[in-house]
């Protein structure tokens, strides 16, 4: 033990501090606790330096325990659990100490990356249009309009008529306006829905009804439903909405997030107009947002797909009211005020963030999920050092060796990780990962063989389910701290 005291008989006592044993004022340590005798108040000075000679341990065992555990492959777990445990740092001890040094330096170059200067460039692919695919475009709205307009014989109000003619006229089939004609081209399905809404609206009877003050609210709230109700079916069939959407990667969440929401917003289109169509003709309602998500759900929805509903209807009116409050949301949609209705709104911001921007929201769930690594090993170390136990259970070890062996073997995993990284940032190549990778999958394959002593193929087939059932445990955890890195 290193000691940072000076040994001057007029700072030394005849017990010790804290045990109270008697000592010599000779004895420069308790020979019943080890603690220096000494009487002095403690300085800064000291204060440090005994805090740092704890933590690092900046003696020749340091150096000795890092060079035989990367250049000797299960020589120091063999040498530590014969009894040689003097020359050697603690295996809990070093293990801690390597992975708060690896997050650290992975944290300071994401604080450093932050400062980088990026390009800001963007391009626009556009669609490969022609002027026959433009004439084919026209051709198809026109001929939709006029078949919806014929099949329900009804006046068209001065809005959608103004919708319909800035959609299938005014055309420039030129080089420039390629990004026109595809913008044009996006509002055919608004089109046959304001048509949907006007052949509604030329009921009189329901106008009638709700201008009757005699009528209650929730009679009227039942005749709008019903018409919400028939938007939905039309935005459905409209958007196909019963198509699968699929995203393979975190790039594709912003397009598919499109893709299931040409619905919403297509219903959200028909709404607006609704309102416009009520404010022409003088009726005082204004249409619950509680109805529109009830007709979202109909009748026929399972839990999976309410489940989905509400996240999405409260992302929506997040995205919309900013401000509001999550009770006040929640009242406003018609959902009931409870502890889990308000955990799904406080998280409505986070997905409008990963919607919006995918890949940057992506990279701060990684850092989130980093973040949490090391915690998600400690716990996963004993349950995977069962594992090892169980497949060595004929050898003569007990757990606790088999645990020293896997510190070690993870102490020599973050301590490679961290020099390829250094590397990897150095050179500016990922390459490096893949060697980082074979190295220490070499290293783990000799250092079971020297550390439990058994043959080549044994060794092999052992390692083959060691690898495996830590793959499985490295699912498990990664799945449940994604998921905690998430909601948290």
């Amino acid at each position: 033990m290193k000691s940072i005291t000076r040994f001057t008989r007029n700072i030394r006592g005849d017990k010790c501090l804290n045990c109270e044993n008697d000592i010599s004022e000779n004895d420069n340590f308790c020979s019943q606790c080890g603690q220096v005798n000494d009487l002095q108040k403690v300085s800064l000075k000291q204060y440090l330096s005994a805090y740092f000679d704890d933590f690092f341990s900046f003696d020749s065992r340091l150096l000795n325990t890092i060079a035989a555990l990367i250049f000797k492959p299960g020589y120091v777990s063999k040498n530590y659990i014969d009894g040689m445990r003097m020359r050697y740092i603690n295996p809990f001890k070093l293990y801690l100490q390597v992975t708060i040094l690896f997050f650290l330096v992975v944290g300071v170059f994401k604080t450093i990356d932050q400062f980088k200067p990026v390009s800001d460039t963007s391009s626009v692919i556009l669609s490969d249009f022609n002027a026959e695919d433009g004439r084919e475009a026209i051709d198809s709205i026109k001929s939709e309009t006029l078949k919806e307009l014929e099949k329900n014989d009804v006046k068209i109000d001065s809005n959608t008529l103004s919708l319909i003619e800035s959609g299938i006229s005014g055309f420039s089939l030129s080089k420039d306006s390629i990004q026109k004609l595809a913008n044009k081209q996006r509002n055919d399905n608004k089109l046959l829905m304001a048509i949907h809404v006007d052949s509604i609206a030329a009921n009189v009877g329901i106008f009638n009804d709700l201008n009757n003050e005699t009528l209650s609210f929730d009679l009227k709230d039942s005749l709008i439903l019903a018409i919400l109700i028939s938007i939905d079916k039309k935005a459905k069939e409209l958007t196909n909405d019963d198509k699968n959407v699929m995203v393979n990667q975190w790039s594709e969440f912003e397009e598919g997030w499109d893709e299931v929401s040409k619905k919403g917003k297509l219903k959200k289109f028909a709404v607006k107009h609704l309102d416009s169509v009520f404010e022409a003709r003088e009726i005082v309602y204004e249409i619950p947002l509680s109805l529109i998500r009830i007709s979202d759900e109909g009748t026929e929805a399972g839990s999976g797909k309410k489940l989905f509903i509400k996240i999405k209807s409260f992302m929506e009116f997040e995205k919309e009211f900013p401000k509001e409050s999550a009770l006040a949301a929640i009242d406003k949609l018609g959902y009931k005020e409870s502890y889990w209705n308000v955990f799904l709104y406080s998280k409505s911001t986070d997905w409008n963030e990963a919607v919006e921007d995918p890949s940057n929201y992506g990279a701060e769930l990684i850092d989130r999920i980093l973040s949490r690594v090391s915690v998600a090993l400690f716990f996963l170390l004993p349950v995977f050092t069962l594992i090892v136990s169980l497949l060595y259970i004929r050898r003569k070890f007990n757990y606790t060796e088999n645990l020293v062996f896997v510190f070690h073997v993870q102490t020599v995993f973050f301590l490679l990780l961290l020099l390829f990284f250094l590397i990897g940032r150095l050179f500016h190549s990922d390459g490096v990962v893949w060697i980082f990778l074979i190295i220490f999958m070499i290293h783990l394959y000799m250092s079971m063989r020297r550390f439990y002593e058994q043959g080549r193929f044994k060794t092999f087939i052992k390692y083959i389910i060691l690898n495996t059932g830590f793959m499985f445990l490295a699912l498990i955890g990664g799945s449940i701290i994604s998921f905690i890195a998430f909601m948290l």
